[in-house]
């Protein structure tokens, strides 16, 4: 358990400047890097991905450290917040191919239950059949999430996997809202023409657009 007065006397001290700056510096890292990782983690999905979070997190607390308010702010919601924050800028980017992937999504232990989350068809897995079915189905989900435009799939995984609202995708993406949720919107119909193509026998899924 982090001692919030310990770790807000180790960022004052680093404000500071002085001759103890760097080594307070330094112990507030080696107290609180699990925890930034382990945030920025959860985030991005990908270890390589979350250690350079951690990195670009530390300059930006270092350099920040000045405008850290122990009156306002608690100083370890705060350092957690940059690193949120610096994580989903990642995420929301244009460099699809740095962050996690629904793809990659078959790897962790609540995959099936995140694709489920863009159809809802979890509760018809009443039987063996029912249950084979949907095995089916959700193979076919991260087939046709792989023939998407980048910027559909890219909303999609954001908005399905990791909670963002359609306010906080424009935001992140600096694009105006309506155009965000025309993305999703597009991006989920084509999702779900694509499923009903290849869930029909006589069907092929269709090449990308």
């Amino acid at each position: 358990m982090l001692d919030d007065q310990e770790i807000k006397r180790l960022l004052l001290r680093a404000a500071a400047r002085d001759e103890g700056a760097a080594e307070a510096f330094g112990r507030l890292y080696r107290l609180t890097a699990a925890l930034v990782l382990g945030v920025a983690q959860r985030v991005v999905g990908r270890r390589e991905i979350a250690e350079e979070v951690l990195h670009d997190t530390f300059v930006k607390i270092w350099n920040a450290a000045g405008s850290f308010d122990p009156l306002a702010n608690q100083p370890v919601a705060w350092m957690v917040a940059i690193a949120r924050n610096r994580a989903l800028d990642i995420v929301a980017s244009a460099d699809h191919a740095r962050v996690e992937s629904v793809t990659d999504l078959t790897t962790e232990g609540d995959s099936d239950e995140v694709l489920d989350r863009f159809f809802d068809w979890s509760e018809n897995a009443a039987g063996p059949d029912e249950a084979e079915d949907l095995r089916r189905t959700r193979g076919f989900l991260r087939r046709c999430l792989g023939e998407l435009a980048a910027v559909e799939r890219q909303v999609l995984v954001l908005c399905y996997h990791h909670g963002m609202s359609h306010g906080d995708l424009a935001a992140h993406m600096a694009k105006p809202l309506g155009t965000v949720k025309t993305w999703v919107r597009r991006g989920m119909e084509n999702l779900r023409e694509c499923v009903e193509h290849c869930m029909d026998p006589g069907g092929a899924v269709r090449g990308g657009r």
